[in-house]
This record gives C-alpha cells, sequence and structure tokens, in this order.
C-alpha cells in the first residue's frame, strides 16, 4: 500500500520542475542505492524536495512513496519546502560551544537572522563556525560576520613575481583563503594551492618561494599581500616545517598535507604517491594481510579493531563480488582529520582503498563522505576522475551523506548507501561477511585507509617501531575547541593529554585555565587536568573510563557548566538516535528531561506521567535530588549495555564522568533543593 507523502494532497509540480525531477530520476534508475544521490541531485536542482515529487522518485526506483517518504523525514538535509533567503546553520557542537557558540546565537536572534542547528562543520579550531548555502565561515561572532565575499576567478597570471602556495583546505576559506589567492595572484604571483599543514590560527597562511625555501606568513588578509611580497608583514614566520608545533610531530599519513597541490598527480608521485600499491601488487592478497598485520594497525574510527584481521576475513570470504567502504563520516565534534586528509592528500586515501581492493579480491568502492563537508565531496570526486587509469581494474565512487550522525556507524553507513533510512543492524552477521548489497565488506575508517600506502612503501617494521604498547603507529590528533594552537598534531601514540593540551596546545584560547577535556567526540568521557597524565592510547582510556574514538580532544575553560554539557549528551543523542532501539530512542529522551530536572534542582517529575490523563493524579513518591541522580546513573547504566550500538551505548560517558568528576556544579542545585 502506498502512503502519501503528506496528510494533505501535496502541491503539483509545475511543468519545468516535473522535468527535472523525471530527467533526473531516469539518470539514477540504473544506480546501485540510487535514492539518496537523487533525493541530493533534487535538492540542488529545486532548493528542496518536493512532496510531489516522491511518486515520481518511486515509480522511477521501483520503491514504495511510504519508502521514499521514509528516507526522506529521516535525513536532516531534505527540507520539505523553499528557505526565503539564505540557509544559515550554526554549529552547535561541543567545540564550537566551548568558542561561544551560544553568544553567536543569541547575537544572530538579536540581529534578526534566522539560523538552524547542525552539528559539526570539521572547523572545530577555528569555531563558532557557520554554513551559509554551502559557503563556510569561521569565527563567527555577530550576523556581519556571516557575510560571504564573492571571490573572482584567480587571474592567469604568468608568475612574474615568483610562486605562492595557499591553502584551499575548508578552514582556511573559511578564514579568507581565497581572497589571499585571488589578491596574489592578481599582483602577477603563481598561485598553488594546497591543503593545510594543520594549524588553524595561522590561517589564512601564505608561503612564498624563495632561494632558502618556502617562508611563510600568517595569518594575512587580503589587502596585506603588498607586505608579504616584500617581505614586511609582522607576521613572517620563516620556514614552517621548522615551527615547533610542526617539528616535533611524526608525519606518517599527513606528510604531503599543507606541502603538494592535492590534484595533481604528477605532484603526488614525486612525494613518493604510488609506491605503497606498486609494492602491493607485486606480493600476493595474502602477503599484503601479512603486512598490514604486522605493522600492528588498527582502526582508527573508534573501536581500534585490529585492520590486518578485519581484512583477512574478508579475504577468506567466498562470494562473486566483494567491496571496500571508507567511512568519512567524520562527525565528532573537535575531529576534522578526514577533512584535512580528503582536501589536502586525496590520492592517499584513493591508493590505501586500492591496495584494500587487491589484499580482499574487492573490484569497487565507496567512500561516504557527510555533507556538512562540501569541499571534501567535490576534492574527492575530482580526484576520482583523474586516478581513475592509475587504480584501474579497482573503481571508486563518493555517497554523499544527508545529515544523520548515527550513519558514522558502520551498519547504518551500509543502510545509507543501499538508499535506505540509516538504521543500525543487528550483528552478527558481520559486515567483513555480509555487508554492503550483502556481501562481505571491508569498512575502514579514512586514517586506516590512508595509513595504509605508507606501510607498503616503507615496511611494517618502520610503522611497527612508533608507538606505545598495543597501540602501534601514530595518530593524527586533533586540537579543538577553547585552544590556543588548534589543529593537527600527528605523532605516536603514548603522548600524555598534558602534553597535548598544555605544551603543544598552549592552553586555553581565552587565557584562563582548563577544567576539562573531552576525547572522542559527543560519546567521549570529560576529564579533568588531574588525569591529564594518562597516555594516550587505547588502553589507558579505556581503563581510564574514556576512548580515544576519532582522537579529538576539545578543551573547556574554567566558565564551562558541566552539567549543560551533560544534559547537552543526552540531548545530541536523542536528535540523532536512528530509533531503532528503545534504550537509545527513549533513554536518551527521558535523560534530557531528567538533566532539566536536576539542573533546575526541584525534584518534581513532570515527565510522561504528566502527558497520561489516566495516570495524572496516581499517587507517587517525589524525589529528592540524590534520588534524581541516582536514577540517572540508572538510566546511563541501561543505555550503555542496552543499546544496539554505540551512539546510545556511549552517550553515558560524558554524562557519568560530568558527574564523577565535576560534581560541584551539581552541589548548588541539591543545596537550593534542600
Amino acid at each position: 500500500m502506498n502512503i502519501d507523502h503528506a496528510s494533505e494532497a501535496p502541491s503539483p509540480l509545475s511543468t519545468p520542475d516535473r522535468q527535472t525531477v523525471e530527467t533526473l530520476a531516469a539518470a539514477h534508475a540504473t544506480t546501485r542505492g540510487a535514492l539518496l544521490p537523487l533525493l541530493h541531485d533534487i535538492q540542488r536542482s529545486l532548493g528542496h524536495v518536493p512532496a510531489a515529487a516522491v511518486p515520481i522518485v518511486a515509480a522511477a526506483l521501483n520503491l514504495s512513496r511510504a519508502e521514499v517518504h521514509g528516507v526522506i523525514s529521516f535525513y536532516h538535509d531534505f527540507a520539505g519546502s523553499k528557505v526565503d533567503g539564505p540557509r544559515v546553520q550554526l554549529c552547535r557542537a561541543e567545540a564550537c560551544q566551548s568558542r561561544g557558540a551560544e553568544a553567536t546565537a543569541a547575537a544572530l536572534d538579536a540581529a534578526g537572522v534566522a539560523h538552524e542547528p547542525i552539528y559539526c562543520l570539521g572547523l572545530c579550531a577555528s569555531g563558532p563556525a557557520a554554513l551559509i548555502d554551502g559557503a563556510l565561515r569561521a569565527d563567527v561572532r555577530s550576523a556581519a560576520d556571516l557575510a560571504v565575499t564573492p571571490v573572482l576567478a584567480t587571474p592567469q597570471a604568468g608568475g612574474s613575481r615568483g610562486r605562492a602556495f595557499v591553502s584551499q583546505d575548508s578552514a582556511a576559506v573559511a578564514l579568507g583563503a581565497d581572497q589571499v589567492a585571488n589578491a596574489l595572484a592578481s599582483a602577477g604571483v603563481e598561485v598553488v594551492r594546497t591543503g593545510s599543514r594543520g594549524l588553524f590560527h595561522l590561517e589564512p597562511l601564505v608561503e612564498i618561494e624563495t632561494a632558502d625555501g618556502r617562508i611563510g606568513y600568517g595569518p594575512v588578509l587580503a589587502e596585506e599581500i603588498g607586505a608579504v611580497l616584500d617581505g614586511s608583514h609582522p607576521a613572517r614566520l620563516g620556514d614552517v616545517a621548522a615551527l615547533p608545533f610542526f617539528a616535533g610531530q611524526q608525519r606518517f599519513t599527513f606528510a604531503r598535507c599543507g606541502i603538494t597541490d592535492p590534484l595533481s598527480l604528477d605532484d603526488y608521485a614525486a612525494h613518493g604517491g604510488w609506491t605503497g600499491l606498486e609494492a602491493a601488487r607485486a606480493a600476493t592478497a595474502q602477503q599484503v594481510v601479512d603486512i598490514v598485520k604486522a605493522s600492528g594497525l588498527r582502526g582508527r574510527g573508534g573501536a581500534g579493531f585490529p585492520t590486518g584481521i578485519k581484512w583477512k576475513t574478508v579475504l577468506d570470504a567466498s562470494a562473486d563480488e566483494k567491496f571496500i567502504v571508507c567511512n568519512a563520516d567524520e562527525g565528532d565534534s573537535g575531529t576534522f582529520a578526514d577533512r584535512m586528509l580528503m582536501e589536502g592528500d586525496p590520492f592517499c586515501l584513493i591508493e590505501g582503498m586500492a591496495i584494500a581492493g587487491h589484499a580482499v579480491g574487492a573490484r569497487h568502492g565507496y567512500i561516504y563522505i557527510r555533507s556538512e563537508y562540501p569541499l571534501a565531496v567535490r576534492t574527492m570526486q575530482r580526484a576520482i576522475d583523474l586516478a581513475a587509469s592509475r587504480i584501474a581494474p579497482f573503481t571508486l565512487e563518493v555517497r554523499e551523506g544527508a545529515g544523520a550522525y548515527v550513519c558514522g556507524e558502520e551498519t547504518a553507513l551500509l543502510e545509507s548507501i543501499e538508499g535506505r533510512r540509516g538504521q543500525v543492524r543487528a550483528k552478527p552477521p558481520l559486515p567483513a561477511l555480509r555487508g554492503l548489497f550483502g556481501k562481505p565488506t571491508v569498512i575502514n575508517n579514512v586514517l586506516s585507509l590512508a595509513a595504509v600506502p605508507f606501510i607498503l612503501a616503507e615496511g611494517p617494521e618502520r610503522y611497527a617501531e612508533v608507538g606505545f604498547g598495543r597501540s602501534r603507529g601514530t595518530m593524527p590528533i586533533q586540537l579543538a575547541g577553547n585552544i590556543r594552537n588548534g589543529g593537527l598534531f600527528e605523532v605516536g601514540f603514548g603522548i600524555t593529554l598534558r602534553q597535548l593540551v598544555e605544551e603543544i596546545g598552549g592552553g586555553t584560547a581565552s587565557g584562563r585555565p582548563v577544567r576539562a577535556v573531552q576525547v572522542g567526540g559527543p560519546l567521549g568521557a570529560y576529564f579533568p587536568p588531574s588525569m591529564f597524565d594518562t597516555p594516550f592510547d587505547y588502553e589507558s582510556f579505556a581503563q581510564a573510563g574514556g576512548l580515544i574514538g576519532h582522537a579529538g580532544v576539545t578543551v573547556f575553560d574554567d566558565t564551562v557548566d558541566m552539567a549543560r554539557m551533560a544534559r547537552f549528551a543526552m540531548e545530541f543523542c536523542a536528535v540523532e538516535s536512528c530509533g531503532k532501539c528503545t534504550p537509545c530512542r527513549i533513554g536518551s529522551t527521558r535523560g534530557v528531561e531528567l538533566m532539566d530536572r536536576i539542573i533546575a534542582g526541584s525534584g518534581r517529575d513532570p515527565g510522561p506521567i504528566e502527558q497520561r490523563p489516566q495516570l495524572r493524579n496516581a499517587p507517587r513518591k517525589a524525589r529528592g535530588p540524590a534520588d534524581e541522580i541516582a536514577l540517572l546513573r540508572d538510566l546511563c547504566d541501561t543505555m550503555k549495555h542496552g543499546s544496539l550500538c554505540a551512539l546510545g551505548g556511549f552517550t553515558p560517558y560524558p554524562v557519568l564522568s560530568a558527574l564523577d568528576f565535576f560534581p560541584e556544579d551539581f552541589a548548588p542545585m541539591r543545596a537550593a533543593a534542600e
């Protein structure tokens, strides 16, 4: 039975809009899992997904209207009606909160600027961040900061005044790098657009090629180019690679970021590219798997599962078709390494996926990129086109997410690629045995796959000799939030949080004392300074009640309210839950209500009983503050052990750590209630 898109008959499409939808639907009719790509195309073409388009899409893809409507309603990106004026999305995730996003939201409200929340744009060291009709802006403090300066096409200059390097990374662009590049080109300078080196308070960074090497200046404004070219700019840095922030790193994976043109095959090859793929194809599939196992590489997406074992499972699986899937749905606040690599060294990821394909017998791969990363999507699509002949017979394609955090969970991601709602699958069967389209599938994070070319080129011993305990190799750690030196720091496991936050990060950007650090995104625990000597490795963090996750480190100063951060964890889970399991879906909603009562300090329960008339007058015993906190702990235990995936299962980590390590934030409300 077909179910209408809305309770009322939808407004009919105009003839041109109907023709557009029909043409797009026909173009996708033979694509596997075509629904999300088709909906994205309709949204881009018409500015929204009209209800009247549902039957056309359903007929073209042989789906029910209910299935199509279910997918549209699941993902945040698909608007049911056109937005009047620009669509302003303000990041409200933890890293931007720590940098003043709530004050920015209030300023936009006061200026009459309509805006909606978005949870992480990957500009976590440069927030508060916003997305305005697809254009990124960083350090947004007022409505005036939302203005997007038009950038003319960079003029063709003969390079009479030398050569300069300017990042085209999203963070650099959001801070004005395009305008800087345009000004340089207009002044007769040959401009090479690179990735970012990863120290974002220097962006826009300009490096001028000289006889003594590249000399950096940063940050630079477009109107200051004259001072850069005559060497008088006060932000002269000298050799950027020699700065303490970069000199102390071990860049195995990010060696080319900020150095090369991301879309130059010649540049990539000249800096060691394709060496790993050549070594892999000179070996058997089993030998490649053994090399990856010997390196000690573990999944960089959260669980830390040994990569070689996962590959071995897929290699040994018997099937007529296998897949490589890259999980680039980097939705955790405080993380941006995936985005940096895809925008700054996309061929590295492509090479890693081609090696994985050879190792397990897969002929095709998908890169699932979150829609909040528009530049990464465009860069990867272009890079795949350029590298197609180099990686053949292996083939790749990009699939764009649609604003659902839960699709970072591997089985929800598979559902999304297949064109369905991103709901978590029960396991077993494991994706390695029955994954994408029911076939054996390798699913790895960007950083896992991007580490593989180095391992094949340099040998597993070179990789394994770096690290700490069972955590081998390097980890690109992202320093974010309220921190002076925000950026990406790649180093071997074993460094401590204190070294990362105080020595490398330079403390808070506000100059106030550090009060808390959250590691692992919105599902990570909050650590107080007393725990900053914890080594940065999987086992040490697990023992301390935390998780490394994607290695995002979000710093908060002493103005943070940890009770409200605990509430945000529950709220985020409620917003992003896929809805499949009760502990996550209902538990997070009850958690928000419970946190509201605790914060108010009332002890009164206005929860679901108040919504049910037949129980409204039922006798009940009022709970005091201590009872409410005990109930919160009990709820967290249920969510932790009963949820189907990590979203509901790990949400208790930030909540319980706030209770355990920052009880003083709950004390005033206890006193008030008593």
